[in-house]
């Protein structure tokens, strides 16, 4: 069985329940596991991730775990259920044209203060309306460990808020998932292809393609200083074009960019951007580009809905735009930014914009 495994900080754990997923699979079935997730982000992130780790090999399986991220930075927005419902469907979307042939099968997990299912959370009940709609094979690990444990937490079963403490907690929900996959192999649950047409069937935003635009590809549509560049760890190896002070990115397209993927780290600090489309959009500001969690890691990979730096929702008219990125000359000035990015460092060395890829999305009529 390979299981493909696109999800946030939990699925990335030392000692999580990917480990001993894998441990317990041992003995039932060959497990390879692919491990694509990326943390304090969105499901937008994970769209990118597919793509870019995209190399023409099958999988059997594709974990999606991201009901902890998505809450997290859905739920206190207005109408973020819906915004989080855009990014599901296109996510399915990209995941059932790469593979075709898997199954999707959504991963709940919950932060401690919704660990009760009697516990309000609109995100979380909107994600099983979703995946009931499409008669999706969900793992509720939030429904199963309230039931098992009465509605109230262990003091041992989180590490903080957000995550499952290792091993006992990561034990249980890695056999909880494993025993979840082996039943769905044995049922011969239906693949992504039938998915994705039932998708088209009933989603809102059945008329929208996506197309992802890696950075390197764009280098020549940039003037001024830019060169490409790779990097990695352990977790991932990313290319990036790697935009100097004076660079800059013009895009004049029939799409509308959705969202920047960045490989942020200490030397970012902000971006110009200024977009504009068809529908009468002027936005022109100073974009934070540093994430806040380079204080403490080499680099971070994550993304920038765009929408969200001017209002409150991902949904708005996806017609023909004017993008344009550029790297000021001088240092700070950061008008805007998106959830977890902070601004640059007053000490950094040299400054630049590392820019993995663009989503670009266009309405069909």
């Amino acid at each position: 069985m390979r299981v493909l495994i696109i999800g946030g900080s939990n699925s990335l754990l030392k000692d999580g329940y990917v480990t001993h997923l894998a441990h317990s699979l041992q003995g039932y079935t060959e497990a390879d596991i692919v491990q694509i997730s990326v943390g304090a982000t969105t499901s937008l992130s994970a769209i990118g991730r597919l793509y870019e780790t995209y190399d023409g090999r099958p999988v059997d399986v594709v974990l999606y775990e991201y009901s902890i991220n998505d809450t997290g930075h859905f739920a206190p927005r207005p109408g973020g259920a819906e915004s989080w419902l855009f990014c599901f469907h296109l996510l399915l979307k990209a995941a059932a044209q790469l593979y075709p042939a898997a199954h999707f099968v959504p991963l709940v997990l919950a932060q401690q203060q919704h660990f009760s299912s009697a516990a309000p959370h609109p995100i979380y009940d909107a994600q099983l309306r979703a995946f009931e709609q499409l008669a999706l094979p969900v793992i509720d690990v939030r429904a199963a460990l309230s039931s098992l444990f009465l509605g109230r937490a262990p003091d041992w079963l989180y590490r903080d808020p957000a995550h499952y403490d290792t091993p006992h907690a990561t034990s249980i929900v890695g056999a909880i998932v494993a025993q979840r996959l082996l039943t769905l192999a044995a049922q011969h649950a239906e693949p992504l292809s039938v998915t994705a047409a039932r998708l088209q069937a009933v989603s809102p935003f059945a008329r929208l393609s996506a197309m992802y635009l890696p950075g390197l590809n764009l280098q020549q549509f940039t003037t001024g200083p830019v060169r490409p560049g790779h990097t990695g760890n352990r977790l991932m190896q990313l290319d990036y074009l790697r935009m100097l002070p004076g660079s800059r990115l013009e895009l004049n397209s029939e799409m509308f960019p959705l969202a920047l993927f960045l490989k942020s780290d200490p030397h970012h600090d902000a971006l110009q951007l200024e977009l504009s489309s068809t529908d009468g959009l002027a936005f022109n500001a100073r974009v934070a580009t540093r994430h806040a969690d380079t204080e403490t890691l080499p680099f971070v990979y994550s993304s920038i809905p765009l929408p969200l730096l001017w209002s409150h929702s991902l949904l708005r008219p996806y017609g023909a735009s004017r993008l344009a990125v550029s790297v000021p000359e001088q240092a700070g000035g950061a008008q805007t930014g998106f959830d977890c990015y902070a601004p640059g460092l007053p000490d950094a060395p040299e400054r630049y914009l590392d820019l993995v890829g663009v989503l670009m999305l266009a309405e069909q009529h």
